[in-house]
């Protein structure tokens, strides 16, 4: 059955169910995403989108879908369902990273593509985004999420400009597996509670180095073993410009937090406590991803990103917003991002094992031709060479989402 053909079944069953409802609203089109068709449901005078909420459940049922959700039109009296499409497309991280590579700003992350076919990238440093929370249940696709940021870090900025703290305190070695080798990491990538422990010590020191008031250890440089200086912030003065801006990534942060009678798990907290609250001050930037968003942590979010919840209650806790609609998000890369007042659901790039060795590689071979030519790096973007296959036709969907028309609506 071809596509429309299905798209059109669905919409009269959406208007079926509305209309038995006592809503005559009806469905005027909509448009494809990677992953979701969505319905434009029209609603008649007096009947607020609110009102669908109760009929979600039986939709769902009548498409024979898992789960779908309501997200209101920006502007207008309508109303979108996103409904899981038949023939999902995968979206590729480093097809997209190349066709951002121009545009990036530093230290700017490339998530996925958002539900209009746009490529969703994140500025950590911006003051609205850091600190970063990352929440949903268990594969909601957040060790994806973090292993796709950090290398998109890694190919957006050179290791001169950036370097990474990556800390997988889950103990799975998921997040950033393959990622061994690459020249942006500070430490090596820690995988368990007490390396967790010891990358976290490094970063206060990294803090306390940093700060223009407190003493360093009298060479300049920081050891893996040196002993934790309280940093103190004077906000008369900045940190020094030259120092290349850290990323701390921890997967798993409620797992690391979990015992709160533990000396090391206390210890955790203390030490995210205190990069968490003058961290940004010296150009270190953290990412927490966690089961439940409700960390016990002194964190004055900035954006966050949340994968399927098991409630409206538990969506709204983690959005921070009302009406989310987060429970009914699909898993595996499908994440609302909420930043301010604004509420956005986005796609996650996807890179397998092989593609981040290929992109290890190919930074590793600009690294060493800069470093061979004994000049800094230019500031910018590494480029992805394109596949030397040509792309499937479905992939070539994603660069422009396809608009749906009813051909009986008057078409």
């Amino acid at each position: 059955m071809a596509m429309r053909d299905i798209l059109d079944r669905q919409a009269n069953s959406i208007e079926y169910v509305l209309h038995t409802h006592g809503i005559n609203a009806h469905i005027d089109g909509g448009r494809l995403s990677p992953r979701l068709s969505h319905f434009h449901i029209v609603l008649p005078p007096g009947v607020r989108p609110t009102q669908l909420s109760s009929p979600v459940p039986e939709m769902s049922e009548a498409l024979g879908v898992t789960s779908s959700r309501l997200a209101p039109e920006p502007a207008g009296d309508g109303v979108y369902l996103e409904v899981p499409r038949p023939d999902p497309i995968p979206v590729r991280l480093l097809l997209l990273i190349q066709r951002v590579a121009d545009v990036v700003p530093p230290l700017t992350a490339t998530l996925g593509l958002d539900t209009e076919g746009t490529p969703l990238l994140l500025r950590l440093n911006a003051s609205d985004v850091d600190p970063l929370l990352i929440s949903g249940e268990r594969k909601a696709g957040k060790s994806r999420l973090l292993r796709g940021l950090a290398l998109s870090l890694s190919l957006h900025n050179s290791p001169e400009r950036l370097k990474l703290l990556l800390i997988d305190a889950t103990g799975d070695n998921v997040a950033f597996k393959g990622m061994e080798g690459l020249p942006h990491l500070a430490c090596p990538i820690a995988n368990g509670s007490l390396d967790s422990l010891a990358s976290l010590r490094w970063a206060l020191r990294t803090l306390a180095s940093r700060d223009s008031t407190s003493q360093d250890n009298g060479s300049g440089e920081l050891f893996f073993d040196d002993e934790v200086d309280e940093p103190r912030y004077n906000p008369a003065q900045s940190p020094q410009d030259d120092s290349p801006a850290l990323v701390i990534i921890v997967d798993g942060a409620d797992k690391l937090l979990s015992n709160p009678n533990s000396r090391a798990n206390a210890e955790a907290a203390d030490a995210l406590n205190r990069l968490l609250a003058s961290g940004n001050r010296h150009n270190i930037h953290i990412v927490v991803s966690s089961e439940h968003p409700d960390l016990d942590l002194n964190a004055d979010w900035g954006a966050r990103i949340t994968g399927p919840t098991s409630s409206a209650e538990a969506a709204r806790l983690a959005t921070g917003m009302k009406g989310s609609g987060a429970q009914g998000l699909l898993g595996s890369g499908d994440f609302l991002i909420s930043i301010n007042t604004e509420l956005l659901r986005f796609q996650a790039g996807y890179a397998s094992s092989e593609e981040v060795g290929k992109a290890l590689d190919l930074i590793h071979t600009w690294a060493n031709s800069a470093r061979s030519r004994e000049v800094s790096p230019p500031q910018g973007i590494v480029q992805i060479p394109p596949r030397r296959q040509p792309e499937p036709e479905r992939e070539r969907v994603i660069e422009q989402p396809i608009p749906l028309r009813r051909s009986w609506a008057g078409e």
